[in-house]
Formats: C-alpha cells, structure tokens, sequence
C-alpha cells in the first residue's frame, strides 16, 4: 500500500490514538498540547518527502542531523524566524528519529547526539518564541526538558504498536499495513 494514497486525516486519526494510547500507558497526559504537537509531526514525516525536506547543494536529501546543521550552519542571526524554522526541524527530525528509528540511530551510536541536538535544538525554539511574543514557547520548552521521555514514547508506541506479527521491521512499513486496514 502506498502512504501517498492515505488521507492525511486518516493517518492524522491513526497517529493520534497511538499517540493518546501510548499517553495512556506511560502515565502522560493524553490530552496534551504535546500529544497533539506529536500526532502532528508524525502525520506530517509519515510521508518522506516532509521527512526529508532539505537537500544540500548537490540537490540531495539531507538524512542526518549532522548534514542538516552542516548545510544550514549559514543562516544569518538577524534571520530569526529562519533559525526558528531549521531548529524546529532539526527537533522534529531528532524526535522522530529517535523514537521511530531508534533501532537505527543505536546501531550507528548516534542516540545521544540526537537526544542532545533535539533538546538543544527546542530550546532554541522557545528562547525564539518567547522573544518574538508569538508560537508556543511553553510547549518547545516541555519538549527541550522532556525530549527523552517524548522520544521514549515513540519508541514505545512503535514496539508496542506498529509490530505486526509476520511483517518487516521497518517501522514505516508496519505502519503503512496497519492503517491500510482502516482505509477499506
């Protein structure tokens, strides 16, 4: 089944009861501002294209943190909203590699780092918020300080979730079964 013939709304739905259903079982509240902000950047990434968003300057997509900070280390500092936009991505990126992917950034031992740059990368995006008076600084803040148990949730809800017994590992692809399902 291919992602690109899912509603967004279909797979909006679909995330946001694994997101509230995880919540649920790790004691987090399901009703966040944060359970919301989850189900929106997983429904977002669930396509590749939005995943993989940035592209260096041969034209190629950008696949690691490292690359993404690399490639965008030239934002001017007056060009805050462009700072805000790449850090917010780079959290985003961060989150949700880490928890969808954890398996793949543990074997190449870059959890760690991606924990790092997803906590500091939120921060960043409060700190700009806040002086900007606008965009929700108290929620990237929870992320920043947070990001562990919020990329520990994803991991859970993939184990716990998306396993299907008899399919690849591949997270995406397990997904991808399971909300073909509702579709028909």
């Amino acid at each position: 089944m291919n992602i690109e013939r899912i509603s967004p709304a279909t797979i909006r739905s679909f995330f946001g009861k694994l997101v509230k259903m995880s919540f649920f079982d790790l004691g987090k509240q399901q009703d966040s501002v944060e359970a919301a902000y989850l189900t929106d950047m997983l429904t977002e990434f669930a396509r590749t294209e939005k995943l993989y968003k940035l592209q260096d300057s041969k034209g190629e997509n950008i696949e690691t943190i490292v690359e993404i900070l690399l490639e965008t280390r030239n934002v001017p500092e007056e060009q805050t909203e462009s700072e805000r936009e790449v850090r917010k991505y780079v959290g985003d990126f961060s989150l949700f590699m880490s928890g969808i992917f954890r398996d793949y950034v543990n074997r190449g031992s870059y959890l760690k780092y991606y924990m790092d740059e997803g906590m500091k990368s939120y921060f960043v995006v409060s700190r700009i918020d806040l002086e900007m008076g606008k965009g929700d600084p108290i929620m990237f803040s929870r992320l920043s300080r947070e990001f562990e148990f919020y990329s520990g949730a994803l991991d859970y809800m993939r184990r716990v979730y998306f396993t299907q017994a008899g399919t690849t590992t591949d997270p995406l692809s397990n997904f991808t079964y399971q909300i073909s399902k509702l579709e028909h």
